[in-house]
């Protein structure tokens, strides 16, 4: 399956080598390349990548901090790092980086790590994902899901913070201090959005209120969960960030992080 990658490197002709090349494969259907990591970073959090090679020695955001922060939102990400200095490697590999080339990248270094990659494409991403470390941000398929309003991002977060537990429009209203038929209005434009993506058995109503069916839905903190040792390089304390109503789960988070 032909897929994207990006490649990121201040040095302009560094990058241009690794385009040339990466553009070369049979495998890769387009490739992109940025100097700038932030410019980068600014991009995948609009697109899905899900192949991204990365220098690690740039000036004001390095590779590892850049790769920390793309696995934050798209945690299935292959990245390989390519770098002239073998002594990154275990720092690397501590974030379950896909590869590690030292540079020039080869023909035969690149379908090396093609031929190896850490994740499948075919799985990358699939369905639903919440960013929820710092400011909340949701995904299906990789790509940003357009809520109508401030407020369905409020619901829809304070849904997904419930964990699968009811909550009534009366709940609601108070714990995000906003206006019942307000609230009513949001949940009515998030179960729009879900429909219009074709995931209408997500959003459910019963007699106790209602609730996201949350298995449905990767997250951060799922992964978190699973990996202490990388969720303490993603978690930097804030979570749901600014919602009050977020604060309890947030003091949780800090004290087992």
């Amino acid at each position: 399956m032909p897929f994207k990658a990006i490649s990121v490197d201040d040095d302009p002709k560094c990058l241009s080598l690794s385009i040339d090349l990466i553009e070369s494969s049979e495998s890769v259907e387009e490739a992109l390349g940025f100097t700038s990591p932030s410019e980068a970073f600014e991009y995948l959090k609009v697109h899905y990548v899900p192949v991204v090679f990365l220098d690690i020695r740039m000036p004001g955001m390095d590779g590892i901090t850049l790769a920390e922060k793309i696995l934050s939102i798209h945690p299935k990400t292959n990245i390989i790092f390519l770098t002239t200095y073998s002594h990154y490697l275990p720092k690397a590999f501590s974030l379950h980086a896909s590869g590690y080339c030292i540079k020039p990248l080869t023909k035969e270094k690149l379908d090396n790590e093609i031929s190896n990659l850490r994740y499948s494409i075919e799985e990358e991403n699939i369905g639903f994902y919440a960013h929820t470390f710092g400011t909340f941000s949701f995904y299906y398929d990789g790509n940003p899901v357009v809520l109508s309003s401030p407020l369905d991002k409020e619901v829809l977060a304070y849904l997904l913070d419930a964990n699968g537990i009811p909550r009534d429009l009366d709940r609601i209203a108070r714990d995000l201090e906003k206006d019942k038929d307000d609230i009513g209005k949001a949940i009515k434009s998030l179960e729009s959005t879900f429909i219009d993506l074709g995931e209408d058995g997500i959003l459910f109503k019963t007699k106790k209120g209602y609730f996201l069916d949350v298995s449905m839905i990767s997250s951060d903190v799922q992964e978190a969960l699973k990996d202490v040792d990388r969720a303490r390089k993603l978690f930097k304390g804030e979570y749901l960030s600014p919602y009050k109503w977020a604060h309890k789960r947030r003091e949780e988070l800090i004290s087992i992080l």
